[in-house]
């Protein structure tokens, strides 16, 4: 929500209708978009949201967590049971959220990522860069010989794991060892949200900070 909206202080101002329409007719992902449209004005003809306050970003996302209709109808909730689901309102929203990634597969009882400091020995094709796709993925004990800190790790040494390296593609003057991350299953199941590598571990760096945290 933070990311995403400034904790809900700037959810867009675009007609989210008018958003979808335009976007079908974009070549490049007219599929995608006409189906999103499709979804919003079902779930206005099923009075499941109210159409009055669709105002949002220009790719026509809405609410606090800057849900797509397809999101909205799969993983939104009417928490407070009035019988709409309202994405700019706390409880809805936050509720929606949690329903979101629990259904993707959230673990609450394993870690996101682990900052971890790699020997110079690691073969670069180990490190990834882009969040598009997370590939050389080894159970965690196979990387402990390029991990320099590798014995803080607690956590089964058989989980699937691998190392990311997100300043590379974005930063001139990136260290391409560091900063690195270890990252697990729930880093990548943030990356269904928003394919974006700081996202992800700024969204696990919260959870982190949460005593119940979901």
């Amino acid at each position: 929500m933070g990311i995403e909206t400034n904790f809900g202080k700037y959810l867009g101002k675009m007609d989210i209708v008018s958003s979808l329409a335009t976007l079908s007719y974009d070549k490049r992902r007219s599929q995608f978009f006409t189906n999103e449209l499709l979804t919003l004005l079902k779930l206005i003809d099923q009075n499941k949201i109210d159409p009055e306050i669709l105002y949002g970003s220009w790719a026509g996302a809405f609410g606090n967590f800057q849900f797509m209709p397809s999101t909205i109808k799969n993983y939104a909730i009417d928490f407070d049971s009035n019988e709409i689901i309202e994405l700019k309102e706390i409880n809805d929203s936050f509720a929606s959220a949690a329903n979101y990634i629990n259904k993707l597969g959230w673990d609450r009882n394993e870690p996101c990522f682990y900052k971890v400091s790699l020997k110079n020995n690691i073969p670069r094709k180990y490190l990834n860069s882009s969040a598009k796709k997370i590939k050389q993925k080894k159970k965690l004990i196979y990387f402990e010989k390029y991990i320099n800190n590798f014995s803080t790790i607690n956590i089964d040494q058989n989980k699937l794991s691998a190392i990311i390296t997100p300043d590379v593609d974005i930063v001139d003057t990136a260290n391409d060892l560091s900063p690195a991350y270890l990252v697990f299953n729930n880093y990548e199941l943030i990356l269904k949200w928003n394919r974006s590598l700081r996202f992800a571990l700024a969204t696990c760096t919260l959870k982190n900070k949460f005593k119940d945290e979901f």
